[in-house]
């Protein structure tokens, strides 16, 4: 799984909870920033991010830090696909209801 693959799946969720363009998501510094991006969202996001790539988060790692940025949150699903040993097939990226 390449980073960039994690990041689209990352970018196309948030986009998809918070109904807005994937390239606002992207061009966007802070993911507090977008319209509706709470707590709700958040735990919308994680499980669709889960979902795709057929992990569970280890609840340590659900930290506020995590979901400050498509970056952050692109490593927390990054760092829980290495601990999960994922390796093999692409599962597709989560696609924007937009």
């Amino acid at each position: 799984m390449t980073p960039e693959r994690i990041r689209q799946a990352v970018v196309l969720a948030v986009a998809d909870a918070v109904r807005v363009d994937p390239s606002t998501v992207e061009g966007i510094p802070s993911l507090l920033d977008l319209p509706g991006f709470d707590s709700i969202t958040v735990v919308t996001v994680l499980e669709r991010l889960e979902d795709a790539f057929g992990l569970e988060v280890p609840a340590e790692s659900i930290v506020p830090e995590a979901f400050e940025s498509v970056s952050t949150l692109t490593g927390l699903i990054a760092g829980a696909l290495a601990d999960a040993g994922a390796t093999g097939s692409v599962p597709p990226p989560v696609r924007s209801r937009m």
